[in-house]
């Protein structure tokens, strides 16, 4: 049988324990330094410019639109259900023809690696036939 925990006495050099809701505290903590931090640095003009002016000179929220976009759509697609298709679009058959056709061209056989004795090749052949049967 086990005691309750609050009954068993820790032994040993451990630190107390941490109040309850400290690391929710410590978020909300660093959540009110961190928003003001970032609306300065992009707000507060540093040389006459702020960071976003400068920013949108050299193109930046155009490009993080874009990557957010491309982001959202690959998203999309991933939670899409796919359905499946009833049969592939021409042009894809065509090029997987031509495909096949220029691969088996450029196989060349290669010589067997073994050589087998008459007396092996009439065992398999008799071994391949029973399989068959």
């Amino acid at each position: 049988m086990r005691a309750a925990p609050g009954a068993v006495k820790r032994f040993g050099n451990w630190p107390a324990g941490a109040g309850r809701g400290s690391v929710r505290r410590m978020g909300k903590l660093l959540m009110l330094l961190l928003i003001p931090a970032v609306v300065a640095v992009f707000l507060v003009p540093m040389h006459g410019k702020t960071l976003w002016q400068r920013a949108e000179r050299q193109g930046l929220p155009r490009a993080a639109a874009l990557v957010a976009r491309g982001t959202l759509a690959w998203v999309a697609g991933a939670l899409r259900k796919s359905e499946p298709a009833s049969a592939p679009p021409a042009r894809a058959a065509a090029r997987s023809r031509r495909v096949a056709e220029a691969r088996t061209d450029r196989i060349v056989k290669a010589p067997p690696k073994e050589r087998l004795s008459t007396g092996d090749r009439a065992s398999l052949d008799r071994l391949v036939d029973a399989h068959q049967k």
